[in-house]
């Protein structure tokens, strides 16, 4: 997931927002971001073409690490002692 709330599921996604200019949502939050008046007005969207699109999202790809990733030293240095320090009571 991408962005701070994990709402892009894709990076296809996060260049289609990005290129729209921001985000059209629907639900309790709908709106059209590309014309939110609080909207940095730096912020404009773009154009690409299919190919250069294709070639963005590959190099973006190629900046993922899965050695890195799935790497033990790199992992959740709690996970295992959460678990086995589950029934214990904690300190207060």
């Amino acid at each position: 997931p991408y962005f701070h709330d994990g709402s892009a599921k894709t990076l296809d996604e996060v260049l289609d927002h990005y290129a729209a200019g921001g985000r059209t949502l629907t639900g309790q939050y709908s709106g059209v971001g590309h014309d939110n008046p609080f909207k940095d007005s730096l912020i404009k969207g773009f154009s690409i073409t299919s190919s250069q699109r294709n070639d963005l999202l590959s190099f973006l790809k190629s900046l993922t690490d899965q050695r890195f990733l799935n790497n033990p030293e790199h992992a959740d240095p709690w996970a295992e002692s959460s678990s086995r320090d589950s029934s214990k009571e904690t300190p207060q």
